[in-house]
């Protein structure tokens, strides 16, 4: 009797190691594949990262061949604008409006 359960025991551990191996085969090449939307995403990323620094280098080009007056004017309006486009903040006031 002592037998018959260690042959069942034996047999259940080989099969519970045979599913775990099939499961882990399997799978193992859909884990190693990127899925399309990721290799998509990086693509763009890439080509808008591309573009701007070619934006920048185009935008460098143009400032560079400006007349001195010219710069001084661009840096002036840049950087009134910078002031004018910060968000504004709220005023807090020390008394409570809510009761």
């Amino acid at each position: 009797m002592n037998i018959k359960v260690s042959r069942g025991r034996r047999i259940l551990f080989v099969s519970i190691l045979i599913l775990a191996s099939f499961n882990i085969t399997f799978t193992g090449c859909r884990l190693l594949k990127r899925d399309k939307q990721a290799v998509a995403e990086k693509k763009t990323e890439e080509a808008d990262k591309k573009a701007d620094t070619e934006y920048e280098k185009a935008r460098q080009q143009h400032y560079d061949h400006q007349a001195k007056n010219t710069k001084k004017m661009m840096k002036q309006t840049e950087k009134q604008a910078s002031i004018y486009n910060k968000p504004k903040q709220r005023k807090r006031s020390s008394k409570s409006t809510c009761r």
